[in-house]
């Protein structure tokens, strides 16, 4: 197989989608990694994806989901499809899509800074301001108080504000490739830890492994992590990411790499059956 890896630069000296690049080779099919901003395309002109049997998109970037679309619509098979990664990208969308879908999250406010410190309750406090487009944690704030909150600077016209749920100072994560799902617990960067906890793969409950699928489904996502934080009343979901780095997740180059190769061999036999 010919497998196209389309990724911004900064994920290429991460875990993924390096790992799933080197199984793939490892398995002895060819990869060919494309960078979006480093290339010269012309409208209408395919030759940038000719003879690739699937793409794999790694990124949020205009550029990539750009070069996303433009492959599905000429029938490339793409894994996460660009809409896919475009409804977590954008977190208010994201957001929106959790609490129609009924997935247990923290409370959570979309407005501008003026509104959200006028309109939410002081027992909603502290919350936690999210960008619409952040990534990587970047851009979160800790806000406590409505006085607090009304001197914000935020650099965005609007704002995400979330019930910010103290924890034990780990957090939960769902990995998912396709309908399969790890559990994992990771240290939060928020919240000290009361205690040493041990980190990596925990039991999957089918409760974990319907909310993970849950989470997937609601998406479209084929590769993706859900944030989650452990309370008393169950998981709640912060957050969901396409294609994260399966950090602690056993074998997952070769889970990746099966996955892939499945799903180039599903797409073959579609076009055959037709």
């Amino acid at each position: 197989m010919k497998i196209g890896i389309l990724a911004e630069a900064r994920y290429l000296i991460q875990n993924q989608p390096t790992g799933l690049s080197d199984q793939l080779q490892k398995e002895g099919h060819e990869v060919s990694i494309v960078d979006p901003q480093k290339a010269f395309y012309v409208m209408g002109d395919d030759r940038w994806f000719d003879g690739l049997d699937l793409i794999v998109g790694r990124g949020r970037s205009w550029a990539l989901l750009s070069l996303l679309g433009w492959a599905e619509r000429s029938g490339m098979i793409t894994l996460n499809r660009q809409s896919a990664i475009a409804a977590v990208h954008n977190k208010a969308q994201m957001s929106i899509a959790l609490a129609s879908g009924k997935l247990p999250t923290p409370l959570t406010f979309f407005g501008s800074i003026e509104y959200l410190a006028k309109e939410i309750k002081p027992e909603h406090y502290p919350i936690i301001l999210k960008p619409i487009f952040g990534d990587n944690s970047r851009g979160l704030l800790v806000v406590d108080h409505a006085e607090d909150l009304a001197m914000v600077q935020w650099p965005e016209p609007v704002a995400l504000a979330q019930c910010y749920i103290p924890t034990n100072g780990y957090d939960l994560k769902l990995y998912g490739i396709g309908n399969e799902i790890c559990a994992v617990r990771k240290r939060s960067p928020f919240n000290q830890p009361r205690a040493e906890i041990a980190e990596g793969i925990i039991p999957l409950t089918p409760e974990l492994e319907d909310l993970g699928r849950r989470c997937g489904n609601l998406f479209g996502l084929d590769l993706f992590g859900v944030d989650c934080i452990e309370t008393e009343e169950g998981p709640l979901v912060i957050e969901i990411n396409d294609y994260p780095n399966y950090t602690n997740v056993p074998e997952a180059n070769e889970r990746l790499a099966a996955y892939v190769l499945n799903r180039v061999g599903a797409g073959i036999a579609e076009v055959n059956g037709r």
